[in-house]
């Protein structure tokens, strides 16, 4: 005798039919961290990264696979492909600035993680609908500038993590009290 069984959950590949409720419920097991010990950050949209995560659950895991097994505080500054253009890293160092000398910025092709391995700094976000385009879109370089002086601000350190969708503006690089040295990675994941 063959006995057939179906699942009573919805499918668990597609979370865009989730209930919020769903989609909290697999965002809080963080089995999709991969055992990376940061937090991530409230102001995530947990449904968006839901959705590209199964689209894109293979470069996702190797993102977070990296960001765990990494000495990240020894890596260089500079890009280093992770596979190619669909998956790479950029570190960099800087001072940050002062608020009046930072805007707020989109990309479409990637969504970034965004990790400060040292230091700390502010970073401001909101909705595209919200902002004022002051430097056009540039596909090259995958980013446009925008002006607004509102938003949710943020307070990223190693202790926590961001991720930025292409329908969200971001303002990084902000002084956190005052401006001081940073290290930052960001994990640039191709949008699917």
């Amino acid at each position: 005798m063959i006995f057939a069984f179906s699942a009573c959950t919805p499918k668990q590949e597609d979370p865009e039919n989730w209930t919020k409720k769903q989609v909290n419920e697999w965002f809080e097991k963080k089995e999709w961290l991969n055992g990376w010990g940061v937090k991530p950050d409230e102001s995530i949209n947990k449904r968006s990264f839901a959705i590209d995560y199964f689209k894109n659950k293979k470069h996702w895991d190797q993102a977070f696979q990296f960001l765990k097994s990494s000495d990240l505080v020894n890596l260089p500054v500079g890009r280093q492909d992770l596979e190619g253009d669909h998956l790479y890293i950029s570190v960099d160092e800087y001072t940050t600035k002062d608020k009046k000398d930072t805007r707020y910025e989109s990309h479409r092709k990637y969504i970034d993680i965004q990790y400060i391995i040292e230091g700390e700094e502010m970073m401001g976000l909101t909705t595209l609908d919200k902002v004022e385009i002051t430097e056009p879109y540039n596909e090259e370089k995958d980013i446009a500038f925008y002006s607004f002086d509102g938003g949710e601000y943020i307070k990223a350190t190693p202790e926590n993590f961001v991720l930025f969708f292409p329908e969200d503006a971001h303002r990084p690089m902000m002084e956190a009290g005052a401006n001081s040295k940073v290290k930052k990675i960001v994990v640039k994941v191709m949008a699917k």
